[in-house]
């Protein structure tokens, strides 16, 4: 249980806007049409937010509003493999140990929607995130709930149903920007209104968008998909900012970027064929990995995602050589289109500690633009597409940050500063 002590915050109060997955090109091409949120980056500050390692959603949040590297934390993505088990878990608000900038400061706080978010953290007032349960209780206090009314916490979109997918985007972010507009008028030093919808808008549209894309095509009729729904934040945070008290300070910030997909590569399907992976039966196609695996004759096996973890089923000096050889064997790897380039580490070489289920190493394909999967069974390593359904992608480590404080001739921030950063404005 957390304890929840009052100090006065220096100034009428912080209300960040968390916008997952915003890369800062969106807001370099954008800028014209988000009158709001430019408005904020000419009072003070804004540019580059680099990500942590990884850029993923969880743990990237944690990090950033308590400072902790992930490695810290003991949290390294969505799921954990639990190695005396062998079995996998979902990573859990619970899961979350340090404590938020705010807290460590006894501020009041509104929190909507931050990752890992459920169940909801019990400090000030809390709502859940978007891997909440359904059915299952949402706000801190409970009776938060009913105040706020209908919400939505995620859509589908792994989808082709583009045009079905985008309304469900549009009224999911209305919903939650009202309950944002609801609990303003309550007592609070830190407002924080977390928003999935931005990230969605890039795995749902991004190859309609990105001229980049191997798949882009001018003149496509969802190009203009993106721009509609950063104008609708746009307008929704407006609404939202004209009514901050006056002094409020404002920081608009995500946890990472989104780029272009250039590939899909089944990276178990290439540990089998180098002799590392072992199967208990022969794989149907497309089969998880953790549903045939036979571990007791495996030597690695590897979780799939924006990025690779892989685990060592070995000790000692054992498992030293076989993470040589396999940081060998995957610096560089024959792609269909050509050579790519992967960067892989040791948790220990990214972080200042290394907690909890961590894996025993971690490969960035391709600078991100490679998407490694854990299905088995193909005919071939090298995917035509993402085995879990429509999405074309992937995740960077160029996020955005605008803030109303802080050097203007300064155009990035590391995601491990940005608590430092925020706590100057408290």
């Amino acid at each position: 249980m957390l304890i929840y002590v009052t100090h006065p915050c220096a100034v009428a109060g912080v209300f960040v806007l968390a916008l997952d997955g915003m890369p800062v090109e969106a807001f370099e091409r954008l800028r014209d049409s988000l009158p709001n949120i430019a408005e904020v980056a000419s009072r003070g500050s804004w540019g580059v937010m680099r990500a942590v390692d990884p850029p993923i959603t969880v743990p990237a949040w944690a990090s950033m509003f308590t400072g902790r590297d992930p490695g810290e934390l003991g949290i390294y993505g969505f799921r954990h493999l639990d190695r005396s088990s062998r079995r996998g878990y979902v990573v859990t608000s619970r899961d979350l140990r340090e404590r938020y900038v705010w807290e460590r400061r006894g501020l009041r706080s509104i929190v909507i929607g931050l990752p890992p978010g459920y169940p909801p953290r019990p400090y000030g007032l809390w709502v859940s995130d978007f891997l909440t349960p359904a059915g299952r209780p949402w706000t801190y206090p409970p009776e938060l709930a009913s105040e706020i009314g209908r919400y939505v916490f995620d859509i589908e979109y792994r989808t082709d149903r583009k045009e079905e997918a985008f309304k469900a985007l549009v009224e999911m972010t209305e919903l939650r920007f009202r309950a944002a507009e609801r609990l303003l008028e309550r007592g609070w030093d830190v407002f924080v209104l977390h928003e999935i919808g931005t990230d969605r808008a890039h795995h749902l549209f991004q190859r309609f968008w990105d001229v980049e894309h191997p798949q882009y095509v001018p003149g496509n009729p969802h190009e203009d998909k993106i721009p509609r729904y950063y104008r609708l934040v746009d307008e929704l945070a407006g609404r939202l900012l004209k009514r901050l008290p006056e002094g409020t300070e404002v920081l608009v910030i995500s946890d990472h970027g989104n780029q272009a997909q250039r590939g899909v590569l089944a990276l178990n399907q290439l540990l089998a064929e180098w002799g590392f992976l072992r199967f208990r039966r022969e794989p149907s196609r497309g089969e998880d990995v953790d549903a045939v695996v036979d571990w007791e004759r495996s030597a690695a096996v590897a979780w799939g995602g924006y990025y690779a973890r892989i685990f060592i089923n070995a000790g000692g000096e054992e498992a030293v050589d076989l993470k040589r050889e396999l940081r060998r064997r995957l610096s560089v790897l024959k792609a269909p289109w050509g050579y790519i380039r992967s960067a892989v580490f040791e948790p220990s070489e990214l972080y200042r500690a290394v907690r909890g289920d961590a894996p025993d190493l971690m490969a960035y394909f391709d600078s991100l633009r490679v998407r490694p999967v854990q299905t088995v069974g193909w005919e071939s390593p090298w995917l035509e597409g993402n085995d879990r359904g429509p999405d074309d992608s992937l995740h960077s480590f160029n996020g955005f940050y605008a803030a109303t404080w802080g050097d203007a001739r300064r155009r990035d921030l590391h995601a491990l500063d940005v608590a430092g950063f925020l706590e100057r404005a408290l």
